[in-house]
């Protein structure tokens, strides 16, 4: 493939580099001309790994001097398939929670790298919070990278709260110089494209990059400035971890945006612990599409036959010159049996389990699949056992509190964690991915079967020198479910998360375990997903009604998402060109305001907000149990200072779904919102265009018909006391 560059939307060859206006170059080779068009714009200099050494365990060990120990055969196995795949071309990795597929990834980025000339490496995660752990990860691997012809790289983070990150705060800015034609000096940014080279999309330009998935995601978008978007990704190697987590709306950005990196010819890598083997094979056939296209070949002609079922596991997906190579690992040496039992949904029921399981001490986690439960949950167990015991991790705290509780159960629960001698963790799915804790017994919701394995992941998850003896042996117990009924009837709020028939079909897998035969891992895992997730499955006898009803209502959901996600996507690269999508597209939309990510992610839609603490006499304060609050603000918060700027900042959060998936109750909420309108915000980046929701000194507020509390141990209730006419 030609080295290009790009101006706004259009894509030129290189050798029209002085008639362009506005510049970036996208080099799939190390061409003399790629490296003096970068050069003449005066981005950070280009990595240049230097030939992946032979020896994998000493390299393992300088790069990643913390984690100790040989490499696991899952992280000599990937290296190994970098070294020898097609290149450019695709991987995907499937193995265990706490293999160090993360540390796997970046080996294989720097074999990949060398390989084709990527001049960096793109990190995307699920969340925020994923993202945030994952850029300290990434910035110790840098710092232990060989030196090569230049100092320094630059490295991001690049989601909507990266200018929170205090590692970021001291991260040097990076540098876009205009291009001269000539000895004629003019300016090569125009006001359209100067929007896009603001914040976290001139960010994307770094060398090194650690982001939220959506960054990907809006590769496949009809927006303005999706070329630019390309060209964040293309020249990198790009890592998706946790791709698993993309659901049927995300997945069809995704798929395309896989189809556009290989036909530019952009390294991938793409980490999971389970994947169905149908949605593995749709990755596959996404992007070796676009490669084949890359090298005129039928792109029609993918056989992604030998990937269907069970193909073993741990397991290595790569490119391959006649169809997938799949690299199969035997990880019996490392088999862990765990016991999965059925619990009553009573909370005296799991009260009574804590009680006899923590009665020599121990760490329990209590996971919810809706914040509501989790919240019964914890006020429930701390009635019980104390609140000093209790404590709760959910998606609806205000930012600072979240990050001040992450890291204190990271402190406790974490690798090298100072572990109290009890401690009840009740949560939500940001147990499943954002903390790696380690935890000696798990209560969960019933949950699509490879978030439950995902959930279990976190039991038992380091070596410990002693376990008590009631938690010696790992065991996970199952509830969210009427177990009594013919077919189980899982609660409410998990059917309205996960859909009935994902919930049906992991209890329907489970089950011989839920009878007393222990689950093994990780051999049980593939059988299990691929099991559940199989098109032909059969329902366990009695079932039958229920189940094909379910199927047939989860058919519908996964056909209309696919849909709507549809509206807006980009063409397939059939001819290399994404001129002319800013019209009919959706315009200039910022990754992660409510309309951007409305496009990508399904619950796009949900609504930030920033708290502001307003006291009797009227006056308004950043929140006065948060560093930097109390004092007061001046009204309407103009001239607003940086440091209350960002201390406002801290204090975001999202309402929950009943206050925005009906488009009624959305706009009559946000109505409410903006009746509380700072003109100060306006001035500050970190604040422009976000709504306040403002509380009294109770931490409490009425909007729209809901009454909202705010508590730093349990977060943020909601509660409708009317519908609003």
């Amino acid at each position: 493939m030609a080295d290009w560059i790009a101006s706004s939307d259009h894509l030129f060859p290189l050798d029209d580099v002085d008639t362009v206006p506005e510049i970036e170059p996208v080099s799939t080779s190390e061409s003399g001309r790629a490296q003096r068009a970068w050069a003449r714009l005066q981005l950070s200099p280009r990595w240049r790994p230097p030939a992946p050494e032979a020896a994998l365990a000493a390299v393992f060990s300088d790069r990643f001097p913390g984690v100790g120990g040989a490499p696991h055969p899952v992280q000599a196995s990937v290296v190994d398939a970098a070294r020898t795949m097609p290149a450019p071309g695709l991987m995907v990795v499937e193995a265990p929670m706490g293999s160090g597929k993360t540390e796997a990834a970046l080996m294989a980025a720097e074999v990949l790298a060398h390989r084709t000339g990527a001049a960096g490496v793109f990190v995307a995660l699920p969340t925020q919070a994923t993202s945030d752990a994952m850029f300290a990860r990434v910035r110790g691997w840098l710092e232990h990278l060989p030196a090569d012809d230049h100092a320094q790289h630059s490295l991001a983070l690049v989601h909507g709260k990266a200018a929170l990150n205090d590692d970021v705060a001291h991260l040097p800015v990076l540098r876009v110089r205009g291009v001269h034609d000539g000895d004629r000096t003019r300016p090569t940014v125009v006001p359209a494209a100067d929007l896009w080279m603001r914040g976290r999309k001139r960010a994307a330009l770094a060398s090194f990059v650690v982001g939220t998935i959506d960054q990907v995601l809006f590769g496949a978008l009809m927006a303005r400035h999706v070329m630019l978007r390309h060209l964040a990704l293309a020249g990198k190697v790009v890592v998706v971890d946790e791709v698993h987590a993309a659901d049927t709306f995300m997945a069809t950005f995704l798929d395309r945006t896989l189809e556009w990196l290989g036909a530019e010819g952009t390294p991938v890598v793409l980490l999971s612990a389970t994947l169905p083997s149908v949605r593995r094979a749709e990755l596959y056939r996404a992007y070796e599409s676009g490669r084949r296209r890359r090298l005129s070949r039928d792109p029609d002609a993918v056989d992604t036959s030998v990937l269907a079922g069970d193909i073993g596991y741990p397991v290595v997906v790569t490119t391959g010159d006649d169809g997938p190579a799949v690299t199969t690992l035997d990880d019996a040496a490392t088999s862990t049996h765990v016991q999965v039992v059925r619990l009553d949904d009573d909370l005296d029921a799991v009260g009574d389990l804590l009680d006899d399981a923590l009665r020599d001490g121990g760490c329990a986690g209590v996971v919810r699949n809706t914040v509501a439960r989790a919240q019964e949950a914890a006020r429930h167990l701390e009635a019980r056992f104390g609140p000093e015991v209790v404590t709760v991790a959910h998606a609806r705290f205000l930012a600072a509190d979240r990050r001040e509780n992450d890291l204190r159960l990271l402190a406790e629960l974490g690798r090298d964690g100072a572990r109290p001698d009890r401690r009840i963790v009740v949560g939500t799915q940001v147990l499943e991915q954002s903390l790696d804790i380690d935890l000696d017994v798990l209560v969960t919701d019933l949950a699509p079967v490879d978030l439950v394995l995902q959930r279990i992941g976190r039991l038992h998850r380091h070596r410990r020198a002693h376990r008590p003896d009631p938690v010696a042996t790992p065991r996970c117990y199952v509830t969210g479910v009427d177990w009594a009924a013919v077919v189980p009837q899982p609660v409410r709020g998990s059917v309205h998360v996960y859909g009935r028939y994902a919930l049906l079909a992991s209890a329907a897998v489970l089950g011989l375990h839920l009878d007393g035969a222990p689950l093994l891992l990780p051999l049980d895992i593939a059988r299990l997903v691929q099991a559940a997730y199989a098109p032909d499955a059969v329902p366990p006898a009695g079932w039958e009604d229920s189940w094909a009803q379910a199927a047939t209502q989860e058919l519908r959901r996964h056909d209309e998402r696919r849909r709507r996600a549809s509206t807006f996507l980009v063409h397939e690269p059939t001819d290399g060109a994404l001129y002319g999508l800013s019209s009919g597209g959706v315009g200039d939309l910022d990754e992660d305001s409510p309309q951007g990510q409305a496009c990508v992610r399904e619950s796009g839609d949900s609504i930030e907000v920033v708290v502001v603490q307003r006291g009797g006499d009227g006056s308004d304060r950043v929140p006065d149990w948060v560093p930097g609050g109390g004092t007061a603000l001046p009204f309407p918060h103009v001239p607003l200072d940086e440091a209350d700027a960002r201390a406002l900042a801290r204090c975001a959060l999202r309402l929950p779904p009943a206050m925005s998936l009906n488009p009624a109750v959305f706009d009559r909420v946000v109505a409410d919102l903006e009746r509380e309108r700072f003109e100060g915000w306006d001035a500050s980046p970190l604040l422009k265009n976000q709504l306040a929701l403002v509380i009294d000194d109770d931490r409490r507020a009425s909007v729209a018909g809901f009454d909202l509390h705010y508590d730093r141990h349990h977060g943020l209730t909601v509660t409708s006391v009317a519908s609003p006419s």
